[in-house]
């Protein structure tokens, strides 16, 4: 559940490790930006088809099925490794637009090393090897395997951006360090907003067990990440020369949500799960309307972060009218479903990141450059923002709905002449025996006390349990047994 948290400081430390070595080879003139119209080869489609089905796609999905310990995560992500590995060597051997060294190609490999140990700790767990001998190596795999899994959704977030980036050829020489920052704080808005989904939907009865009030996480991330934006805004990236206008705001921004931070952080320090605040959401809608108010050089850039800045006030405004509605009891928190109206804060911090993103310098001259108006503009980000927040409420859907069908209260499969059949653990505990005894009991079939997301006791999300006892002289000693609706023994 901590993902969306986590994703703030790995995304800037990626970006930034990327500039710096974008930064570092030659760039063969003043203008990097080489779209210079030369086509994209058919190879290079490619690529970008396989990786955005593998990382995009299947990833994300078999994360969650392998979280639940469902039968499709190992079919699904063995499918993407096979689609990545092609896409990765599509990617170094295609023809047609030719693109000098950037943070894409050098951040892929780490990438692909990354995806090879995911693999083949995945590999190694399902070959079961502690039937064989003592795996003492076993539950660290695991564990590896898990986060390797989680940390490989964060880092194909960044490499789409830096695709994106070089695709488009954006973000170099004077331009980088203010395309940094609005990749960076777009993606810290847009991690927020997931944080905001994750927590409404699944992490609330996880967060409760610390005790905490929800806002003080928000309002620690808050003061850290403003204390960041005080120091990096004016001469982190480019050599400055002077303050400009948008060096001064850029960094009082900073300083306000530092302070606003320490503040919210320190009234929340003993506050409980029930004791809610309106200051993080105050700090949003007061960074709305510096954003909104931000004079660029353009109309339509000055148009750009208006509508970013009305996304940020709309986002603070809805939260402060939830956490209204959810201190007067007005909306439960403990009903099984959230209210509809929770959804809304979540969406605009999305946007507001999409937004954010969009925003720099390049991008939008090259599209104000070609006539696009501030609606035509604003409208197409939006439909993108309900793309992404479809995809992201359907994973967690999914994990909601697999956790659903896995916890009904299913009987063990019973025989034709009335015997249920036991667990490994309950028949150990019944007879005082060890489980290496248990497992050649005839009426065993599953281990239902074992955590293994490889193991064949698992119940799948279609009701059957896999065979690991002998059943002998049952009718039902098949290799795979449906579920009875008998009670249990």
């Amino acid at each position: 559940m901590v993902l969306g948290r986590d994703l703030l400081p790995f995304c800037a430390a990626a970006l930034l490790a990327g500039a710096r070595t974008a930064r570092a080879h030659d760039h063969h003139g003043a203008n990097m930006n080489f779209d210079t119209g030369e086509p994209i080869g058919a190879v290079l489609k490619i690529h970008i088809i396989l990786m955005s089905l593998s990382f995009g796609l299947l990833f994300p999905i078999g994360l969650v099925l392998g979280l639940k310990k469902n039968r499709w995560h190992v079919p699904v992500q063995a499918t993407g490794g096979v689609l990545a590995i092609i896409g990765f060597v599509l990617g170094h051997a295609h023809s047609g637009r030719a693109f000098p060294e950037n943070a894409h190609s050098k951040f892929s490999w780490f990438m692909l090393w990354l995806l090879v140990a995911q693999l083949s700790a995945g590999g190694y767990l399902k070959a079961h090897t502690e039937r064989r001998f003592n795996d003492r190596a076993r539950p660290y795999i695991k564990i590896a395997h898990k986060y390797m899994a989680i940390l490989m959704i964060v880092v194909s977030y960044v490499q789409v951006l830096l695709g994106v980036v070089a695709y488009l050829g954006y973000c170099y020489d004077g331009y980088l360090g203010q395309c940094l920052a609005h990749l960076i704080m777009g993606s810290s808005f847009l991690a927020y907003g997931i944080w905001l989904l994750l927590l409404l939907r699944l992490a609330s009865p996880w967060l409760s067990q610390f005790g905490r009030s929800p806002e003080l996480y928000d309002s620690v991330t808050i003061m850290a990440w403003g204390l960041f934006n005080t120091f990096t805004e004016h001469g982190f990236i480019d050599e400055a020369h002077g303050w400009s206008h948008k060096d001064l705001q850029h960094t009082s921004l900073g300083v306000i949500w530092f302070c606003g931070g320490l503040l919210s952080t320190y009234m929340l320090r003993k506050a409980g799960p029930s004791e809610r605040s309106m200051f993080p959401a105050i700090i949003l809608i007061v960074t709305g309307c510096a954003m909104g108010s931000h004079e660029q050089d353009t109309e339509f850039s000055t148009r750009v972060h208006f509508v970013f800045g009305l996304s940020l006030v709309l986002a603070g405004f809805t939260r402060c009218l939830e956490i209204l509605l959810i201190t007067t009891n007005l909306i439960r928190t403990d009903s099984k479903e959230p209210n509809p109206f929770q959804y809304i804060p979540v969406f605009f911090l999305c946007h507001s990141g999409m937004m954010f993103m969009s925003a720099n310098y390049e991008s939008v001259h090259a599209i104000g450059n070609i006539g696009v108006d501030i609606g035509t503009y604003s409208l197409g980000y939006l439909s993108i923002s309900f793309l992404l927040f479809f995809y992201a409420y359907f994973l967690v859907q999914l994990y909601s709905e697999l956790g659903k069908r896995q916890n009904k209260d299913m009987a063990l499969p019973s025989a034709e002449d009335g015997i249920a059949y036991h667990s490994v653990a309950q028949v150990s505990e019944l007879r005082g025996i060890s489980e290496e005894e248990s497992r050649r009991d005839p009426h065993v079939l599953f281990d239902a006390g074992a955590d293994d997301a490889y193991n064949d006791h698992d119940s799948d999300s279609d009701g059957v349990y896999r065979r690991i006892g002998a059943a002998n002289g049952s009718p039902r000693s098949s290799d795979v047994i449906e579920l009875a609706p008998v009670s249990r023994v």
